[in-house]
């Protein structure tokens, strides 16, 4: 490869990792390696159930009807013109009445599927919202105010999935009771940490004992004055097959195929965007030169009236405001799945020149990361990041380039 810029170089990086968990390649794979596995019926559903399909469509398995649930992004057109899949794009991130006619449309299915039937179900980030029926006594008002109150409380995502469950009569393995008389296998993209197939997607297909819970007094009154009661399920052949740490290894394995010094960090960056971004660019002032890798999902806790921007701008605007000056560094903090808050973008690609230029565009970085609005800033210096949306969604990755003293290796 010739040399490229250190932007170039981060993109680059960011395509290495995302196409490791590329869903088309992740249910190719997973078919290639399981050759006694047979289904005639998938479901697909996340931000990455296009891709998903295509790859178990694209396998040996005779599906006879597939059912697509995912976002309203456009999807490919060979999926569109087979007619065995029903396509119905819904809402995320906050569920609308399409969320629940896909709902319908998902339990209609399982119960239509013939005993015999081998289902295939490939499940990715975003299935919270995309799919719901509700829990008895919950209204679609109530759960749009749930799920926005948890969207601007900061909350991780175990913790927002914990409270989804408790509105819904198919999350926390509430979908099972439509596929107990069918054979069924999920694969599963994980956008959660320590990828728990319980937390992903809030667990359709999956129960949880793990005693998981968050105290919240409104979201308690929320919920309904007597609570369904829990029942239990047989569980069903689970594998997860993509992860942030596959995009992560992908990374360090191009920057040594490339003959770079690299440092892959165990630490899995959660918590507040903007603090997260400080620590991360306090680290890089006193670092080795080479590239550093890291995965994780931060948070953000919005104020009233936000702006314009998500976790990884917040926090890569925060980042850049402590390598301020230092021309050797460069930083990509962007989610896989190409989208960061109420922006078209992934996240942001800042340098040790981003605040200079932020100064001379008249912006106060800390007044703006107050106001949720680092994606103003980042727009108006041209440091945003705007892959377009992806094929997967294993949470975000940041990749630093500190190019001062950075040697290829002999």
């Amino acid at each position: 490869m010739t040399e490229l810029t250190a932007r170039e170089l981060l993109v680059h990086l960011y395509e290495t990792a995302v196409d490791a968990v590329d869903g088309r390649h992740l249910v190719q794979q997973w078919c290639r390696d399981h050759p006694s596995s047979s289904f005639t019926h998938c479901v697909a559903i996340g931000k990455a159930a296009s891709a998903m399909l295509q790859g178990a469509l694209e396998s040996r398995h005779t599906i006879k009807q597939a059912l697509l649930i995912t976002t309203r992004q456009p999807v490919a057109r060979e999926l569109k013109r087979n007619n065995k899949v029903t396509i119905i794009q819904s809402a995320h991130p906050v569920p609308d009445q399409s969320s629940l006619d896909a709902g319908d449309a998902l339990v209609k299915f399982l119960n239509n599927a013939p005993e015999h039937a081998r289902v295939l179900v490939l499940i990715s980030g975003g299935a919270s919202s995309l799919v719901e029926v509700l829990a008895q006594g919950i209204s679609l008002s109530r759960l749009q105010q749930v799920n926005e109150y948890l969207l601007a409380s900061g909350k991780n995502i175990h913790a927002m999935n914990f409270w989804r469950k408790q509105f819904s009569s198919i999350k926390g393995g509430g979908l099972l009771r439509y596929v107990q008389q069918l054979q069924c296998t999920q694969l599963i993209i994980s956008d959660v940490y320590a990828n728990d197939p319980a937390i992903i997607g809030s667990g359709l297909l999956v129960q949880s004992d793990c005693g998981e819970s968050d105290s919240d007094d409104y979201l308690e009154s929320l919920l309904p004055v007597e609570p369904g009661q829990s029942e239990s399920y047989k569980p069903i052949e689970t594998h997860v097959v993509g992860t942030n740490q596959v995009a992560m290894h992908a990374v360090e394995h191009e920057a040594e195929c490339q003959g770079l010094d690299h440092f892959l960090h165990q630490e899995f960056l959660n918590g507040d965007a903007v603090e997260k971004g400080r620590l991360v660019g306090n680290y890089l002032l006193g670092a080795q030169a080479g590239i550093h890798i890291w995965g994780g999902e931060t948070t953000v806790t919005l104020p009233e009236n936000p702006g314009l921007g998500g976790r990884n701008q917040s926090m890569a605007l925060s980042l850049a405001a402590v390598i301020d000056g230092h021309s050797e560094l460069s930083v990509l903090v962007a989610g896989t799945d190409g989208i960061d808050g109420n922006t078209p973008c992934a996240g942001a690609i800042v340098s040790g020149d981003s605040m200079r230029v932020t100064r001379q565009m008249g912006f106060d970085a800390e007044a703006e990361l107050a106001k949720a609005n680092a994606g103003t800033v980042l727009m108006a210096i041209g440091d945003l990041f705007k892959p377009g949306p992806s094929n997967t969604n294993v949470m975000d990755v940041v990749i630093a380039c500190k190019r001062q003293v950075l040697t290829r290796k002999v």
